[in-house]
């Protein structure tokens, strides 16, 4: 989407927008000073847009060494009294749970509004966790748009809500609404010119006291309270009742697009109550409850966990004791995973008895796997990681003669990719920073272990764990896959870039300075691309004792592909006259610019693929691969 659509000041104009974009669209209309993120799937298209429209529309962005951070840089606009955001996926808010819990508590003065992109079915994360659970444990309210229209609309009354209430706000979303695109009508963008002011009577010590600001539960109660009636009358729920219905649904954020579809498509509407729920907590027990009284048997359909579920189990002892409740909880809806039209269209066919005159879920999924195999997941053509990792097993192998005589903790990034074939050379990996964290537990019980982390989660939250691996004697090897980029999330900059968000220079701050300030003693950098230059820097690593890193260096084929358009690198051919047939560059290294001719017993390169990178032709033994000199 074009940055004029976005920052166009035509209230009443109708845009396509991704759901993502919407929200940073939303908040500009609210007046938003500062924004700050940390890039992560499927959250950093906001950041994105923030980078691109920040100058024009006068506000401040970063991309944050981290989500904690992201969160401080927010909190602080928000204590000078100026309206703040700040976006993240849902695995993000574990790592800014401190300065949360004492924000809510604190409260706020500028509004501040949170987003988390939370990923059902783990599209690109490591699990599915429910941000709706730590937003109550934090005492945040939570809003859930259905639809990007929503998602605008709700991102700028956040910011109305948290100035009202004094509380952090957050805007729920889940993968399919930050990615999906639809028609949205613009409203009127508000630049705030309200000079910023340190709020001493609510946040100082020293003029406020310290047992004022401390002891602050009873209040932010009261605050959630006064959520709670104000989302009784909110314009973004809907209820839809007749009175003689028998069942009710209700949908919580997206999910309600899915019994509105399900609904329609069964040809029910007259035959269900239902309630578009757009403020999941506090829960609105009147207006829930309202449809509590109404019907004999409830449908809760939400994304992922039953969250609300059971706050209208709670609920309903009060408003139908003898009330029938389905949903994730009883099995009507799996316990687990995204949910879909047809999944809410077979619990709702079934509650009611209806024929929906189809094959099941059950059995078109099994015609599915039938006719599709899983794709395995690759690096792309080129990837420096692929090289370093190829490197690093082979002086793994000449050094230990075993390759499981090492373990290899990998880390949150493209690398984590390392574990798959052909290179399967990567054992665990957990959260941003855990390789180096984890590979101290091994060492310090006689396990070797190899840390093998990327420069944007080196600089999220390595550091930490290398200032203790030197503190404390533990003998790991570190190995930094740096590509000068954030790739995985769509190629933002980070300290090393030498670049800000919104495109300012800056100074470079170096892994290697920084490791070496952190008092490891062996640091080397090396191009991966140069297999022997790389193989015997990972050679000299594995035989130093103490901590010793190497850091691989070389820029992300696809973003160095993204910098020189139109220009491409020159493909690199096989000779068909020398390849011999032995797969060996397929079955060791694995580009996926590598395929194989069935009929002629040959490799070939795929010249749409090829980055022109050259480490082929440094591993076929028969010198079969021809092409350009390696940069």
């Amino acid at each position: 989407m074009s940055s004029l659509s976005i920052t166009a000041n035509d209230p009443g104009k109708i845009v396509l927008l991704m759901g993502n974009e919407a929200i940073a669209r939303g908040a500009i209309e609210a007046g938003v000073s500062v924004a700050a993120s940390y890039p992560g799937t499927p959250a950093s298209e906001i950041g994105d847009t923030f980078s691109r429209i920040a100058d024009k529309v006068r506000l401040y962005f970063e991309w944050s060494t981290n989500e904690k951070v992201a969160f401080e840089v927010a909190f602080g606009a928000s204590m000078c009294g100026l309206r703040s955001i700040v976006s993240m996926k849902h695995v993000g808010l574990n790592v800014a749970l401190d300065i949360l819990n004492l924000a809510s508590l604190r409260g706020v003065k500028g509004g501040l509004v949170i987003v988390s992109a939370d990923d059902p079915s783990q599209h690109s994360s490591g699990q599915e966790q429910d941000n709706r659970w730590l937003a109550k444990m934090n005492c945040i309210p939570v809003l859930e748009p259905s639809t990007p229209q929503d998602a605008k609309e709700l991102t700028a009354y956040a910011f109305e809500l948290s100035e009202k209430v004094r509380l952090p706000v957050m805007v729920r979303t889940v993968t399919r609404l930050s990615h999906m695109r639809s028609d949205v009508s613009l409203g009127r963008i508000n630049k705030s010119d309200k000079k910023a002011e340190f709020d001493w009577e609510g946040f100082s010590y020293r003029v406020a006291g310290f047992a004022k600001l401390f002891y602050r539960e009873k209040e932010l109660n009261e605050k959630l309270d006064l959520v709670r009636e104000e989302f009784e009358s909110l314009s973004f729920n809907m209820l839809k009742l007749n009175g003689d219905e028998r069942l009710g649904i209700v949908g919580a954020g997206l999910s309600f697009n899915y019994v509105v579809d399900a609904v329609r498509r069964l040809g029910v509407e007259n035959n269900v109550a239902y309630l578009k729920l757009s403020s999941s907590y506090p829960l609105p027990e009147n207006l829930v409850g309202r449809l509590l009284e109404t019907v004999d048997e409830l449908l809760v359909v939400e994304e992922v966990d039953p969250f609300v579920e059971l706050h209208v189990k709670g609920l309903a002892k009060d408003f139908n004791p003898s009330l029938k409740l389905y949903g994730r909880m009883n099995g009507c809806l799996p316990k687990e995973g995204e949910l879909n039209q047809i999944i809410v269209g077979d619990a709702i066919s079934n509650l009611l008895g209806v024929d929906i005159r189809r094959e099941s879920r059950l059995v078109l999924e099994k015609k599915a796997r039938e006719v599709l195999f899983e794709r395995m997941l690759t690096l792309c053509a080129g990837c420096p990681h692929r090289a370093t990792l190829y490197a690093l097993k082979e002086a793994v192998r000449e050094v230990k003669g075993d390759l499981k005589s090492v373990v290899v903790n990998g880390d949150i990034g493209c690398y984590g990719l390392g574990h798959a074939p052909p290179i399967s050379f990567e054992d665990t990996y957990f959260c941003m920073g855990a390789s180096i964290g984890v590979s101290q537990g091994m060492s310090q019980v006689g396990v070797d272990s190899i840390a093998f982390i990327g420069d944007g989660t080196f600089f999220h939250a390595g550091i930490p764990a290398l200032i203790n691996a030197v503190y404390n004697r533990h003998n790991i090897k570190v190995v930094v896959a740096d590509n000068q980029v954030i790739a995985m999330t769509g190629f933002q900059p980070h300290p090393q870039s030498g670049r800000t968000a919104m495109g300012k220079p800056t100074k470079r701050i170096m892994i290697e300075d920084i490791a070496k300030a952190c008092g490891v003693d062996h640091v080397e950098v090396v191009d991966p691309y140069s297999l022997g230059k790389a193989k015997e820097a990972f050679t000299r690593m594995l035989k130093t004792e103490g901590v010793a890193m190497v850091i691989a260096r070389r820029i992300c084929a696809t973003e160095a592909v993204r910098s020189m358009r139109p220009n491409r690198p020159t493909p690199y051919v096989v000779d068909p006259d020398l390849c011999i047939g032995c797969r060996i560059c397929m079955t060791t290294f694995g580009c996926p610019a590598l395929t194989w001719i069935d009929d002629e017993k040959k490799a070939v390169i795929d010249k749409a693929l090829c980055m022109g990178c050259g480490v082929c032709m440094q591993i076929c033994p028969q010198e079969a691969i021809k092409g350009s000199k390696v940069s």
